[in-house]
């Protein structure tokens, strides 16, 4: 009877392990599932930001030529440009949107 206990013992044993192993596969699974939506989400965040960026630094050219445009026009006019900051042979270029 006494061996009978035991293997009693050891498959109510037997049986909780594999009820919580099932749980833990489960478990796992559903993590996994996680990480894999989190890492597509990433890798659109990171194609959107990309182009953001790349947007950004289109406009900035854009503005910079503006700018350099309205010079030019003071210039062969002989006025001061707009922001008043452009001295003759100040050939720095501004930028308003800087990339850093």
């Amino acid at each position: 009877m006494s061996q009978n206990n035991e293997l009693v013992k050891l498959e109510a044993f037997v049986s909780k392990l594999r009820q919580g192993f099932q749980e833990l596969k489960a478990e796992r699974a559903r993590l996994t599932a996680i990480v894999e939506e989190r890492n597509a989400t990433i890798t659109e965040l990171e194609a959107k930001l990309s182009d953001r960026i790349s947007e950004r630094e289109d406009i900035s050219d854009r503005v910079n030529r503006l700018i350099e445009q309205i010079e030019e026009l003071d210039l062969e006019e002989g006025e001061e440009t707009v922001a008043g900051s452009h001295q003759p042979g100040d050939d720095r270029q501004r930028n308003l949107f800087p990339l850093d």
